[in-house]
């Protein structure tokens, strides 16, 4: 599953830090993953994603550096065009997401020359596999869509061998509020920054809307830090993926659609 980075103007932010999906079963996110998975695949394959294809997934495939070779687990895989990328790279890459019909999508697809790439349908805070299988986690545009990662970093220190790496790029918490797609700069004010929020929105992507909405979750940076020391990793860089000066200059798409700090990349070892 991917993050609700480009979001609808109707879009409404919890004023007491919960949203409608607070104590909603997993399976209302699986549901809402399923009615989007036609959309998504659409955006991707057409690379309609402005953020991704010219920012964040250059900051992604520059964070795992050379890999050929490495075990990768890809976890919110949704239809796999991280999980292909990084098998011709030499890797052997498993994705897992929770929504069927973004594996299925994933699946479908022609396979690619290099390393080896598998997909399954699992959820990331109950990872199918044994300990120390993985060199290496990819959370690309995932951890927004966890109500609490929680979970999901203790399961991806479980997966990795030691001295493994996770490298996770999600929105940043310091920054991103409704809008910021549309060249909102409201701040986030302390009293709803140091708990959990959630957005209710619509992706709109290229003038495409959703069919279902998501939920985005952001948590205070402490909480991101504290969990993952707490799981036996080990800060080792944290990036701000952001267009050049140039770019700002001399294009009003990004000029409006990056008016603030947007995502956070963060780099993790674990110990």
């Amino acid at each position: 599953m991917d993050d609700a980075t480009r979001t609808a103007p109707q879009n409404t932010e919890s004023n007491d830090g919960t949203g409608p999906d607070d104590t909603a079963p997993r399976n209302l996110t699986r549901e809402r993953w399923e009615a989007n998975a036609e959309y998504w695949v659409k955006i991707i394959r057409e690379r309609r994603d402005r953020y991704r294809t010219e920012l964040t997934d250059g900051a992604m495939l520059d964070a795992v550096g050379p890999c050929a070779g490495l075990r990768i687990l890809d976890a919110g895989c949704g239809e796999g065009y991280l999980s292909r990328e990084l098998a011709s790279r030499g890797a052997d890459v498993t994705g897992v997401d929770l929504a069927q019909g973004l594996i299925d999508a994933a699946d479908a697809h022609p396979p690619v020359e290099g390393g080896s790439v598998s997909y399954l349908r699992a959820s990331v805070d109950e990872l199918p596999f044994g300990d120390d299988e993985f060199d290496l986690v990819v959370c690309n545009h995932l951890f927004s869509h966890l109500r609490d990662p929680k979970d999901a970093i203790g399961e991806f220190a479980r997966v990795l061998k030691s001295g493994g790496r996770l490298v996770v790029l999600t929105l940043h918490p310091c920054f991103y509020v409704e809008n910021s797609e549309h060249g909102a700069m409201t701040s986030v004010p302390a009293d709803r920054y140091f708990r959990p929020r959630g957005i209710d929105q619509r992706f709109l992507v290229d003038g495409l809307r959703s069919p279902a909405e998501i939920t985005s979750w952001l948590r205070p940076l402490e909480y991101y830090s504290g969990t993952l020391r707490d799981a036996g990793f080990v800060i080792a860089d944290l990036r701000e993926p952001h267009p050049s000066a140039e770019r700002l200059r001399d294009d009003p798409w990004w000029r409006e659609g990056f008016p603030t700090a947007i995502f956070i990349l963060i780099i993790a070892e674990l110990r």
